[in-house]
């Protein structure tokens, strides 16, 4: 596996932004030792409007194909803020350390991040990235449903 040395810039969206600060805040007052490396890597983004969101970023409710360490398998997963699980069961979590690595990068960039603290570290490559879905809000709940944009 071949190492990275400088971590790749990434973009996410002043609405996504706002939206994970707050989880991640709070998920890190609630003792969630992941929280740190969602909120770093909030700190380090290159924030821009929805709708001004380049087309080839990652970004929460957009499909990603992406491979892990030097795997020749290319996964498929729509990533999706942490509250939205319940109504996404096959999402993947922006908060899972996974999730959190691939948010706001761009096909081809590569990406460190570790499962836990004591675990290995995996790089995963995003490989292409899929459609895009609106925010608009889940019936009774006001979180994000997935609707083709």
């Amino acid at each position: 596996m071949h190492a990275v040395h400088v971590l790749p810039p990434i973009t996410i969206t002043t609405s996504d932004f706002d939206r994970l600060v707050v989880f991640g805040l709070d998920a890190y007052l609630r003792g969630d030792r992941q929280a740190d490396f969602l909120l770093s890597e909030l700190k380090r983004a290159t924030q821009c409007p929805p709708r001004a969101l380049p087309g080839e970023v990652v970004s929460v409710h957009r499909w990603v194909h992406y491979r892990l360490n030097d795997d020749p398998t290319v996964r498929g997963q729509l990533l999706v803020h942490p509250y939205d699980l319940t109504d996404l069961p096959g999402g993947l979590s922006v908060a899972s350390p996974l999730g959190t690595a691939l948010l706001g990068l761009r096909v081809g960039d590569r990406m460190p991040f570790r499962i836990d603290d004591a675990g290995i570290q995996h790089v995963v490559t995003v490989e292409g990235i899929g459609r895009r879905f609106s925010d608009k809000p889940v019936r009774g709940r006001g979180a994000p449903a997935p609707r083709e944009a």
